[in-house]
């Protein structure tokens, strides 16, 4: 989990009884926020308020559709702010099911959601599932390790969610990068990641171009985000600024980043 994600904040729209959820994103009302509106109206509908009208502000602070898991944090993020506006009483898994149910209805994800809600750092899952359902095992991380992100530009994901067969040869590839880093060492994960991200055959040059010049100037590992034309790469705190800036530097011009790793969703 990285150290930044989204920040939601929700009010009760007084007078506009019935006119239903409205987004505003980093300031933008126009913004669709199609999977946290969906998550909204389903935690509205199972509270029985689904006649209310809410306001959700949100502060994004990763890249948008690049593989960042941001719809399933805003989200989560914004059912947890709802239901703290209007006084709904219900546990904190059955608020992150909303969230899950709305990335899969909305193919904006398969499982984001059962390991941001109370999960951090860095993990494997190893049982597929909604919050509460799905096992995640943590995997130990330095002190000092930093991840450095590069991206290019954003990817439909359902492209792939929609496809039999590529999410046939998404799962066969899941099972052997889970093998492989059935040891849970950070090692055996980022190279877990690196060959289910080459296998997967969704890698632009691009982005395997910025892999190859992250892991040059220092990074322990790098790989394509799932899923988006962007790159993350594992470095050590001491390496960190030297990656970035060659990623900078690049003739592709990426947008760059520097994370820590964060704490579990509260």
């Amino acid at each position: 989990m990285l150290s930044k994600g989204v920040r939601s904040s929700a009010e009760v729209v007084q007078g506009q009884r019935g006119k239903g959820v409205e987004v505003v994103v980093n300031g933008d009302a126009s913004y669709e926020a199609t999977t946290t509106k969906a998550a909204i109206e389903l935690l509205l509908h199972s509270a029985g308020g689904a006649d209310a009208s809410v306001r959700v502000d949100q502060t994004v602070e990763v890249p948008i559709g690049y593989g960042f898991g941001a719809s399933a944090a805003s989200a989560l993020s914004g059912v947890v702010a709802v239901a703290s506006a209007l006084g709904i009483r219900e546990s904190k898994t059955d608020l992150a099911f909303h969230a899950h149910a709305a990335d899969i209805l909305c193919r904006t994800g398969l499982g984001t959601v059962s390991v941001i809600y109370e999960h951090g750092g860095a993990g494997i899952m190893t049982r597929a599932g909604g919050p509460g359902i799905a096992e995640v095992r943590s995997v130990s991380v330095p002190r000092d390790l930093r991840i450095v992100t590069a991206s290019l530009a954003p990817y439909e994901k359902s492209i792939i969610l929609s496809s039999s067969k590529m999410k046939e040869k998404v799962n066969r590839l899941g099972d052997d990068a889970l093998a492989r880093a059935s040891d849970l060492t950070l090692e055996s994960l980022v190279r877990a990641g690196e060959v289910f991200s080459e296998s997967l055959g969704v890698e632009t040059p691009e982005v395997r171009h910025l892999a190859k010049i992250a892991r040059m100037k220092g990074a322990i590992g790098a790989s394509q985000n799932m899923v988006g034309h962007a790159v993350h790469a594992l470095v050590f705190e001491e390496d960190a600024a030297s990656v970035a800036r060659a990623l900078q530097e690049d003739r592709l011009s990426p947008r760059v980043d520097v994370y820590e790793f964060g704490p579990p969703a509260h």
